[in-house]
């Protein structure tokens, strides 16, 4: 059977399935949101590369290059264990408390069937996810004075998330719900709107035949049967009602997807419930229902899912979970303007103090795609920096970075589901006013200098992230708030070449480096397991003024006697 209103062919960062044992901390809020809380923890540039205690000397020109590459298809929940991206949209059973549409179905079907404990199961969705990041910063900077840097970056960043969302529906117990359904059952919803006005006729019947002491009422065995039959016809009209969706659908809410099968245990006690209502009714006189209540007699499928999201019948309207390509914003990011202030910049010892704003110049992603992810966080960040590079000697030194960023507040758009709901619907758009949790990031770099103009490091980095905050006309979003503030560790290694003397004994530098860096940590909120891969290249040009005296090269360390 097939959905009314959908093609029947094949979205976010954003909390969801039924499965998983950190539905208890991470599973608890929707898919969407979880997506574009992973997107906000790794879209601010991290410390994959050493820190940078230099200033540009007076009157020169530098010009940077450096892309990083992000991705992930793992994230650590509040307690930092490991799940899959994929996991934000799996589950073992399709039913309603992942789809919100399918509850009052639901109920209803457990009335009809006699069987409290229903729950509708339309087969196991299987889900892989992942997503990457890819910035290429192409930075300016001119050296104001002796001291003093400015510096721009423009970043061209592309989001993209691959992911294959697909129902296995082998060993489903439910299909489409035939009144939302055309070509195999056009007359569905007719049939069932007929059963149901037939059902209140009766009851109307029998209360009007109570009313007047027909039965033997008021007090006797067959009036009692009577009332019992007319408030049982007036339930299995509400049922019905609610099963098929009949008010939703002539009133344009959101429909239930799903029914029963007809061959399962539910389907079965349905149509033998209403058989012998039918039965009953018949016995005092009334006619037979001439309306039907057709079920479904076929599963669902592979991509059942995309159906029911796409379009609003079903109330989601919203961008397939299995689309047919890779699911990509690319463009501008957030530009960057700073200063960078010399505190020290001897050879063993190099200090510069950064202010940066970050100016909300990238783009959004789209609430009502659960697989898009923002190429940046839209919305004015002051970030202070302080880096430092202590190499006492010629072979060992340490370079340490700080920064701390202070996120501005803004308005977003957001779908803000009820808990346990993998996605939202289209009702629960929101304009929201949104203060990102300000930022603490420290690392710490060993290096070993292998030749003057060489260097090797490892790196570890720690980063502390305040909660975010959601509100509207002042009071708190807490489907938004939750699972936000975290903190990461990090670990990675690279090596970093600066030539401080450029041919023809220039004292213009040129520096090249290549980081690896891999989260091994995160707890406290939701956040992403990312592998990040950095490169850098920075060339320098002189544009007025006489260039600096070039850097005494450092000895190396001399070799023990005997040592080859």
């Amino acid at each position: 059977m097939r959905p009314h209103a959908h093609p029947h062919s094949a979205a976010n960062a954003c909390h969801l399935t039924a499965v998983p044992a950190y539905r208890l901390t991470a599973g608890n809020r929707t898919a969407q949101f979880l997506l574009t809380t992973a997107l906000a923890l790794a879209a601010i540039p991290a410390a994959a590369q050493l820190p940078d205690p230099y200033v540009i000397p007076r009157g020169v020109l530098r010009l940077g290059f450096a892309p990083v590459y992000t991705n992930y298809d793992r994230l650590f929940d509040a307690d930092g264990n490991e799940f899959s991206l994929g996991s934000l949209f799996a589950t073992d059973s399709l039913g309603s408390t992942y789809l919100v549409t399918l509850a009052a179905a639901e109920e209803a079907v457990r009335s009809l069937a006699g069987d409290p404990a229903f729950r509708f199961h339309a087969g196991a969705v299987r889900a892989r996810v992942d997503a990457d990041i890819r910035r290429l910063p192409f930075s300016l900077g001119i050296g104001l004075t002796r001291s003093l840097t400015f510096v721009a970056t423009v970043p061209l960043v592309t989001t993209r998330v691959n992911a294959t969302v697909t129902l296995d529906s082998t060993d489903a117990t439910a299909g489409w719900n035939q009144a939302a359904a055309t070509a195999d059952a056009p007359d569905a919803a007719g049939q069932i709107a007929m059963l149901v006005s037939e059902l209140d006729a009766a009851a109307a019947t029998l209360e009007a035949d109570i009313a007047v002491g027909a039965y033997g009422c008021p007090s006797s065995a067959q009036c009692d049967q009577a009332r019992d039959l007319a408030a049982r016809a007036r339930a299995m009209g509400r049922d019905v009602t609610a099963l098929a969706g009949l008010a939703q659908l002539a009133g344009g809410g959101p429909a239930p997807p799903f029914a029963p099968l007809a061959s399962s245990p539910a389907g079965e006690a349905i149509l033998a419930a209403v058989g012998a209502l039918d039965a009953e009714l018949q016995g005092f006189g009334l006619a037979p229902f001439a309306g039907a209540l057709p079920l479904p007699v076929e599963r669902l499928p592979s991509d059942a899912v995309d159906q029911v999201l796409s379009g609003n019948q079903f109330g989601y309207d919203a961008g397939p979970l299995g689309p047919p390509q890779t699911v990509k914003v690319s463009g501008i990011g957030d530009i960057e303007l700073g200063l960078r202030l010399a505190l020290a910049q001897r050879p063993a010892l190099r200090a510069a103090l950064g202010a940066t704003i970050r100016l909300p110049t990238s783009k959004r992603d789209d609430p009502a795609n659960f697989l898009d992810l923002a190429n940046g966080d839209r919305q004015i960040d002051l970030e202070w920096t302080l880096d430092a590079a202590i190499e006492p000697g010629t072979r060992l030194g340490l370079w340490l970075g700080a920064a701390y960023v202070l996120q501005l507040p803004d308005q977003v758009a957001r779908r803000a589901a009820p808990a346990n709901r993998p996605v939202a619907l289209a009702s629960t758009a929101l304009t929201v006013d949104r203060n990102l949790g300000d930022v603490l990031r420290v690392s710490a770099h060993p290096a070993l200098r292998l030749a003057p103009d060489f260097r090797v490091f490892l790196s570890a980095a720690y980063e502390r992230r305040g909660p975010d905050r959601y509100t509207q006309g002042g009071s708190p979003v807490e489907a938004l708030e939750a699972l936000t503030g975290s903190e990461t560790w990090a670990f990675g290694a690279g090596m970093l070449y600066r030539l401080d003397r450029g041919r023809g004994g220039s004292a213009l530098p040129i520096e090249a480096s290549l980081a690896y860096q891999a989260a091994y940590y995160g707890t406290g909120g939701v956040t992403p397991k990312t592998g990040r891969v950095s490169l850098s290249l920075r060339l320098f040009y002189g544009l007025w003024g006489q260039p600096p005296a070039p850097a005494p090269e450092p000895t190396p360390a001399p070799v023990p006697s005997g040592a080859y």
